[in-house]
């Protein structure tokens, strides 16, 4: 009978020690991974803008603007490890309740390094020749201090984003990555010639024809525990610029910074993440090895004694033991 306790005992150690192998080094890096049905709303907040609003068509300076993005995941379209997420993101003046921009991004990415890819209708505001390369709305899960090429729909290519140091957001120990954008012309857009005034010039002088730049400095706050961005901030130049002689007008100047709720929101996202990768990573592994090994010693413990113990019966009219 020991012998078979022994032998369950083995047995179940030995499954629970290649469970934990597995769960290790099979069923986590392929569990952990960006979600293909995620729904998130950020807001990026800017204290005294500048923007040329076209419908009065004169520039506001000192206005409150707000950046509203929305990500929703397409699981229909997403598959095995590309997943699928569009991106909305409204520009306004919440105290005149003018909307100075919409932008638009589709983007199919590997959902455990986060490069993007080229399919399922990946597009920048509905443009499907668009070349997205690099890291875009996911960063990847295991975080490293190295440069990332981080996708910047604007100008239509990625820029480096480096390391820069360690700050402690709302408790969380994080890694900061800065990106610099220099002013850069934005290519394909048909824009109309512009009234020499508003860039500056003398009044009653022809249209100038005119392109657009655009230059910004960004700021990403992430969780090393999870490589998500749990705080940011974009600092944003664009401005029109005559295609000869002098000449500007801005059309968008703000420091745009995340507001405490949605820190909070990502603050709260990345720590539940964490928790499930600690789970995959250390504590399921960890404790089925541990209770493998006893389990493993146990039966051989168990095995041997049984197999020492000396197996005698009594034979007919022999007499019974006695003690003295």
């Amino acid at each position: 009978m020991r012998n078979v306790i022994g032998m369950v005992l083995t047995g179940l150690g030995a499954f629970l020690l290649i469970t934990a192998v597995l769960v290790r080094f099979y069923v986590a890096p392929r569990l952990i991974a960006a979600p293909t049905d995620v729904y998130q709303v950020t807001r990026l907040r800017a204290e005294n803008a500048t923007y040329f609003d076209a419908k009065s068509v004169k520039q506001v300076t000192g206005a409150t603007v707000v950046a509203t993005n929305t990500v929703r995941g397409d699981v229909t379209s997403s598959h095995g490890d590309v997943a699928v997420w569009d991106s909305a993101t409204m520009v306004q003046d919440v105290a005149r309740g003018t909307t100075i921009e919409i932008q638009n991004q589709r983007v199919a990415f590997d959902r455990r390094t986060g490069l993007l890819t080229r399919c399922c209708g990946a597009s920048v505001d509905g443009d499907v020749s668009a070349r997205q390369s690099g890291l875009g709305l996911f960063w990847p899960v295991d975080a490293t201090k190295k440069p990332k090429q981080v996708y910047d729909p604007a100008t239509r290519r990625p820029w480096p984003a480096v390391y820069a140091g360690q700050e402690r957001v709302h408790g969380i120990l994080a890694w900061r990555f800065v990106q610099h954008i220099p002013s850069t012309k934005l290519e394909g857009q048909d824009l109309p010639a512009v009234p020499g005034e508003l860039l500056g010039r003398a009044k009653g002088g022809p249209a100038v024809p005119v392109d657009r730049y655009y230059q910004a400095d960004g700021t990403y706050w992430v969780d090393p525990r999870t490589g998500n961005p749990i705080d940011q901030e974009q600092k944003v130049l664009s401005t029109l610029q005559p295609r000869s002689g002098p000449g500007r007008l801005v059309v968008g100047q703000m420091d745009l910074r995340m507001t405490p709720e949605s820190q909070k929101s990502l603050q709260d996202t990345s720590a539940d993440g964490a928790s499930k990768i600690n789970l995959l990573r250390i504590a399921v592994p960890v404790g089925s090895a541990a209770v493998g090994a006893v389990l493993l010693a146990a039966g051989a413990v168990v095995g041997r004694a049984g197999r020492r113990r000396p197996s005698h019966s009594r034979q007919p009219g022999e007499p019974l033991a006695t003690t003295r």
